[in-house]
């Protein structure tokens, strides 16, 4: 095998791995999603052929990230299109299957084709992308894309999913709605300015474009459950990413991905602290806590259980940024996961501290390892995106000559 193909070999490798690690995730978040409240008995079998918009746009909203993951995993070239709406309709098929026996729940075949046509358009948009825009390996290295960031963006769409579900019941929760999208405006923005430092600029105007379509599809739920704050939070999400480009909004720092992460980090962990003491404006009362989950996995409801996969989903992503913001130290993960996981784990128990002394289920121990847990993971996903982009860029000088060598 000579140096070109070693090459070519290790980057699927790398690309794989990092595609599998966010598929997986997503996977996770879907069955918790699903399966939720875990109340599992023996009874009849009850099939509903009701239709809600609500329910059919949020199942396409679901299913979209997998199949556009399902899809970059791989040899692509040689394999079809339906193989990977196959894969989503099987898990699908999975979930509907295990809700026989969930209290509460109904075996629904509209849900298996809104979940398949949500893997269907994730894996064709996917496989449009690498076709129509300049997200190829040989393009990447030419202009320095940095693709840690870009994880920051698929690591959001299950928080806006998440906290857009609450939206719907709660709309007050246009805040955390709001500053989720204010966060992917964020890395949308700096994307834009470093394309442009490396040489190909993508047109400031098509940014705001490209961060609503982003936002649309991690919030579809709001979209049929309210739409016209749906519509007020999309428009604020283009608003805010247009002031991020205006003129004179330059990089305070050499290092592109430091400054983009010192304006992320704060938005996202204020999103952090308003909705882990959600619901707001609660009153003061004697601290109280458990050891695990206050009212127990089994009397938690599906509210309960969504809430507390927000908040062990957003201290993944805060994981992830933790990894990149200590990048430069060029450490292992081995080496990086001590004082990821002692930073992350003093957060997560502050939160806890101020949740006990508030009016409701109190303090959790069970929640702060669980958050605690899923930083990690995080982290541990950054530095399989680190290990790709070293792959990515070792191969750069040979994909500029072959992009000459075409124009």
């Amino acid at each position: 095998m000579d140096g070109t193909a070693a090459a070519q070999t290790e980057l699927g490798r790398t690309s794989g791995r990092l595609a599998s690690a966010l598929l997986g995730y997503f996977v996770l978040v879907t069955l918790v999603i699903t399966m939720s409240p875990f109340a599992f008995e023996l009874r009849p079998l009850h099939v509903s052929l009701w239709m809600m918009p609500s329910d059919m746009i949020a199942n396409v909203a679901l299913f979209l990230p997998i199949g556009f993951l399902s899809r970059s995993l791989g040899d692509r070239p040689n394999r079809r299109l339906w193989r990977d709406v196959l894969f989503a309709a099987a898990f699908s098929v999975l979930i509907e299957t295990a809700q026989i026996f969930i209290t509460g729940r109904v075996v629904s075949p509209i849900d298996v084709a809104t979940n398949t046509c949500g893997g269907f358009l994730g894996a064709f948009f996917r496989e449009r992308i690498e076709r129509w825009s300049m997200w190829r390996p040989q393009v990447v290295g030419r202009i320095g894309l940095d693709i840690p960031l870009v994880g920051l963006l698929y690591l959001i769409v299950p928080q806006l999913w998440l906290s857009a579900v609450g939206l719907i019941e709660d709309p007050r929760r246009s805040a955390t709605v709001l500053l989720l999208g204010a966060s992917g405006s964020i890395v949308f923005a700096a994307l834009h300015r470093y394309r442009w430092q490396g040489g190909v600029r993508l047109a400031a105007k098509a940014v705001p474009p490209l961060a609503l379509a982003w936002f649309a599809i991690g919030a579809l739920p709001a979209l049929a459950g309210a739409p016209e704050i749906f519509a007020a939070l999309a428009a604020a999400v283009i608003a805010i990413t247009a002031w991020l480009l205006r003129p004179g909004a330059e990089v305070r720092e050499r290092r592109f991905e430091a400054d983009t992460l010192g304006r992320f980090v704060p938005v996202f962990m204020l999103y952090l602290v308003v909705a882990a003491l959600w619901p707001p404006l609660r009153g003061l009362a004697p601290w109280h806590g458990a050891l695990g989950l206050p009212d127990g996995l089994t009397a938690a409801t599906r509210v309960d259980m969504l809430v507390l996969l927000e908040q062990v989903a957003g201290f993944t992503l805060l994981g992830y940024a933790a990894g990149e913001w200590r990048g430069r130290r060029e450490l292992t993960l081995g080496e990086d996961l001590p004082r990821i996981t002692l930073t992350i784990a003093t957060f997560a128990l502050a939160l806890e501290v101020v949740q006990g002394g508030l009016v409701g289920p109190g303090a959790s121990l069970l929640r702060a390892l669980l958050s605690t847990a899923a930083a990690v993971y995080g982290a541990a996903v950054y530095h399989l995106a680190r290990t790709h982009v070293r792959i990515l860029r070792a191969g750069e000088p040979r994909a500029i000559s072959e992009l000459e060598r075409a124009a």
